[in-house]
């Protein structure tokens, strides 16, 4: 099984950007197995600002993730295996959140994410990786996987820049200051 994709808390990876300089401190996954539908919800987007190129730079990606809220965005290839995929943004005291919305015909799709269904067992399961802090209610851990029941909607939430290292901390520079200067 691969980890969990950096795609959950790296905002312009969805878009195939690799320039990830805009993440989230916390996003929230929800699997609804009947609908077929995964929910993203990212919170407390953040850059890492060491120059004055850093800040034009994620202020370009901002206005580039924010242009993909149109039905004609372009998506990464890695989401391909999804039929219908959305971003809107919403604001909640004064932070910008993203919200993602993909809906997958086949659960092989999940794949791209780090997630994984087994037929047999109706189960899906993620990779228990210590540093992404990721916390449930509705899994349980076994052995080196989180496992959730394939009956049921589940979610998860992964806060994997909790131990940021210092060096990285001082330069780590709330999204909605970063815009706000503009």
């Amino acid at each position: 099984m691969e980890q969990l994709t950096i795609l959950f808390f790296a905002l312009t990876s969805f878009f195939g950007i690799e320039n990830n300089i805009i993440a989230a401190d916390k996003t929230t996954v929800t699997i609804h197995p009947q609908s077929q539908q995964i929910k993203i919800v990212q919170e407390d987007l953040f850059a890492i600002i060491r120059s004055e190129a850093d800040l034009t730079l994620a202020r370009e990606l901002w206005a580039g993730v924010s242009a993909m809220t149109t039905s004609d965005a372009t998506w990464a290839q890695a989401l391909d295996g999804f039929t219908t995929k959305t971003l809107s943004l919403a604001s909640l005291d004064s932070q910008i959140q993203p919200q993602l919305t993909l809906t997958y015909g086949d659960e092989q799709a999940l794949r791209a994410m780090g997630v994984w269904y087994d037929a047999k067992k109706n189960q899906f399961s993620v990779n228990h990786v210590p540093h992404d802090n990721l916390q449930t209610e509705d899994g349980k851990l076994v052995g080196n996987y989180w496992v959730f029941d394939g009956d049921k909607t589940f979610s998860f939430t992964l806060e994997p820049f909790k131990q940021m290292p210092e060096k990285y901390q001082q330069l780590k520079q709330p999204l909605n200051q970063v815009l706000a200067e503009i």
